[in-house]
């Protein structure tokens, strides 16, 4: 079995065990993480010790944190020590997600309605792209790492950069496809169009989860 998938498994199992103000304590910790952070084998790592820390502290009859500057404190105490990722990194991760659900489901969901639809590519549509993924990349992640915890606490900054994001991403759009849109570089019906973005999307997704398991972190717990 992947690794990755091996230990988020056992993971899952041993949450079960805690108690219900602990899990939910866990959950919150891990749930920020995941937005500052992508490193997902890091964090899941930091899941395993917060069990193990957990489970002791429940055989006490006490919660994994006495209270929620605690909970901060940890949080930025393992921030830093989480790896940070590379630009390719990030394409592992956002690729998939556009191809898989933003192209292959969303045409799936709209071709009973515009069956007779053809999906263009444009050079427009193609600089639009670079341009979402960078933002993704930079903006969108910037977003994440400013943000602090808990996050319920810091939603207002949330919805803002994410309104940033949208204008960005759809003013870019309007731009590069009035310059050239009319370049079109390739021409498919929606159906074949969304079958292809799926089959690559699912491409993609796994080997982004086999690089994960590959991670040499892994070897030492698994």
């Amino acid at each position: 079995m992947n690794k990755y998938f091996a230990l988020r498994k056992t993971n899952r199992m041993r949450t079960e065990l805690l108690t219900e103000k602990s899990q939910e304590q866990l959950k919150e910790v891990i749930r920020y993480l995941r937005r500052v952070s992508w490193d997902f084998c890091g964090i899941e790592l930091v899941r395993s010790d917060l069990l193990d820390i957990s489970i002791q502290a429940n055989t006490e009859n006490q919660e994994l944190f006495h209270s929620i500057s605690d909970a901060k404190t940890f949080v930025d105490e393992v921030k830093p020590s989480l790896k940070t990722l590379r630009a390719g990194d990030y394409f592992w991760f956002v690729a998939p997600l556009y191809f898989f659900f933003g192209w292959g489901v969303e045409g799936l969901i709209l071709y009973p309605l515009v069956p007779w639809w053809v999906f263009e590519f444009s050079l427009g549509y193609l600089m639009q792209l670079v341009v979402a993924m960078a933002a993704f990349c930079g903006l969108f992640r910037r977003m994440m790492e400013q943000v602090g915890f808990p996050p319920r606490e810091h939603w207002l900054k949330y919805a803002a950069w994410l309104v940033l994001y949208i204008v960005i991403l759809y003013g870019t759009g309007w731009f590069f496809t009035q310059i050239a849109g009319k370049i079109v570089l390739l021409r498919l019906p929606i159906l074949s169009y969304s079958i292809f973005c799926l089959l690559l999307g699912a491409g993609l997704y796994a080997i982004h989860f086999w690089r994960y398991g590959k991670d040499p972190r892994l070897s030492a717990r698994i």
